[in-house]
């Protein structure tokens, strides 16, 4: 049978706690989706903070459906290229997962592709 009954509500990971959207926190700690023109690198692709969540802000299909969740991001600053992270790195991420975790319905984490593994089993 199915692992989850649709017609019931109460399947839901952490209720709505009054809201009318469910939560989703993105933790972002640089890698290929922050890449903008750069001015000061004569317009060169380049890690730009804040780029990301100008980028998902503006894209209708997360703002304008009342259905899907609120997305909050957090750039990490600076942006860090994922082959010089390591486990100190990957310790923050964990731990604000744990200060957030009650706060959220869900987390997604975007990090580059170089240690992807290692952040994952963080």
């Amino acid at each position: 049978g199915p692992l989850w009954n649709q017609e019931d509500d109460d399947t839901r990971v952490l209720p709505h706690r009054g809201r009318s959207r469910k939560r989703v926190l993105v933790l972002c700690t640089g890698g290929t989706l922050t890449m903008s023109s750069d001015p000061s690198a004569q317009g060169a692709l380049a890690p730009v903070q804040g780029a990301l969540t100008d980028y998902m802000s503006s894209m209708r299909e997360l703002t304008d459906d009342p259905e899907m969740p609120e997305i909050v991001s957090h750039e990490y600053i600076p942006l860090i290229d994922s082959s010089d992270m390591g486990p100190g790195d990957w310790a923050v991420i964990a731990q604000d997962i744990a200060t957030n975790y009650y706060h959220f319905d869900g987390f997604v984490i975007i990090t580059g592709t170089d240690t992807m593994a290692y952040a994952a089993s963080a």
